[in-house]
């Protein structure tokens, strides 16, 4: 149901909604339009005004609403609101010619029974150039309801120009960015002009998060645990390195007395294989104990780099350790494994080959890459699982394989 608006206002109910059409088929927004002209015929304005208020929060496209919303308000009264609303409902363009005469005529008879209020707002250069200027009516009376009056200032150079009832009043500059600022004023028959300059808001800077940190008994335990295993592994490799030793100086191997040669060549081999991998582990357990040192550092991202660092570390050490244990035994695996190799004599064959120092420095190599990898990619992972909410789950272990090489691949966000 749409109100029609009035055929004209009267000297003491200006601006009154006219007939108004009942539907047949009722709805909500029919009942409460019906209730909000029951409301208005009964003499209960500012009930009828907030009704019509309300609708016309709920149905914006319906003129009608906001021009009985007007004249309910100038029914109570309320000046100041009526010629805000009746100055919106002129400023619509669908409206009809013979609805905006209407509204004239009751901008007109409004105006008349109100006080210009001029407003100059001063804003800080550096900060917003666009407010709201609030106008809120003190009421004497709890049935006298009237919502806050908002006007856009765009141009804060130019003073605005309110139009209030006589009364008290506060006047309010608000917007984002600035602190509200406000003031009470008395309005009366004669203009009023009052200034405003609202303040800066104080910027609110986020506190910076905590840090997350890997508690301290998980980096005493798993610094600890590096050490002892690092340790354990570097006792083993040189308990094996004295065994391999003394079995390579030996009398057994130094002074071999098989005819054939084959048991010396033999336990010459073992000897040599057993003194090298007593080298890996004695690299091994150093680069643990190493990558351990790392966990002295505060700063997560610090060992973060140092981590990776070594890992890096690690993987040239290895590849460069499988290269010498590769390529540094040939001469001796040609004169000692091969039956057919002549040999001028075992004491020379001997004195040629008993040190063999780079199998043992490219296992101490390769071993040490192996540890400095596992303990940084340990140092990684328990860091990750503490420091992210994915933890360890983001990481991945895949195997890799080709043409002469085979091992695993580790990939993820460190």
């Amino acid at each position: 149901m749409l109100l029609v608006a009035p055929a004209g206002p009267t000297a003491t109910n200006a601006g009154a909604p006219a007939e108004t059409t009942r539907p047949a088929a009722s709805s909500d927004r029919a009942e409460r339009t019906t209730q909000a002209a029951d409301f208005f015929e009964g003499g209960r304005y500012v009930e009828a005004a907030l009704e019509f208020e309300a609708l016309r929060r709920d149905y914006p496209n319906e003129p009608s609403l906001l021009f009985n919303a007007a004249a309910s308000r100038d029914a109570a009264g309320h000046f100041a609101h009526a010629v805000a609303y009746v100055r919106e409902y002129l400023a619509r363009t669908d409206i009809g010619p013979d609805d905006r005469k209407q509204g004239e005529e009751q901008l007109e008879e409004a105006a008349r029974k109100v006080t210009p209020v001029t407003v100059t707002v001063t804003l800080p250069l550096e900060g917003p150039q666009t407010v709201s200027v609030v106008a809120r009516h003190i009421s004497n009376s709890p049935a006298d309801l009237r919502p806050e009056l908002s006007f856009p200032l765009s141009n804060p150079r130019q003073p605005l120009k309110l139009e209030l009832d006589p009364g008290a009043w506060v006047v309010r500059v608000e917007g984002p960015g600035y602190q509200p600022v406000e003031q009470q004023v008395a309005v009366g028959s004669a203009p009023l002009a009052i200034s405003l300059r609202p303040e800066l808001a104080p910027v609110v800077r986020p506190e910076a998060p905590q840090a997350r940190m890997v508690p301290p008994k998980v980096v005493k335990d798993t610094a600890r645990g590096l050490y002892i295993g690092g340790g354990a592994v570097a006792a083993v490799g040189l308990g094996l390195i004295g065994g391999g030793v003394g079995m390579i100086h030996g009398q057994r191997i130094k002074t071999c007395d098989d005819p054939t040669l084959a048991d010396c060549r033999r336990r010459f081999a073992n000897a040599f294989v057993i003194r090298n991998v007593g080298s890996t582990l004695l690299g091994a357990g150093a680069g643990l104990a190493a990558s351990a040192l790392v966990w002295r550092a505060n700063d997560a991202r610090q060992r973060m780099i140092a981590w990776s660092a070594l890992a890096a570390v690690g993987g040239v050490g290895v590849i460069l350790g499988e290269v010498l244990a590769v390529r540094s035994p040939i001469p001796f695996s040609r004169d000692n494994t091969n039956p057919e190799a002549a040999l001028a004599g075992w004491p020379e064959h001997w004195r040629e080959h008993r040190h063999s120092a780079l199998p043992a420095l490219g296992a101490t190599l390769r071993g040490l890459g192996v540890g400095l990898l596992a303990g940084a990619v340990t140092g990684l992972i328990v860091q990750r699982k503490h420091l992210s909410p994915g933890g360890a789950r983001t990481i991945r272990v895949d195997p890799s394989a080709g043409p002469g090489h085979t091992g695993i691949v580790l990939s993820g966000r460190f």
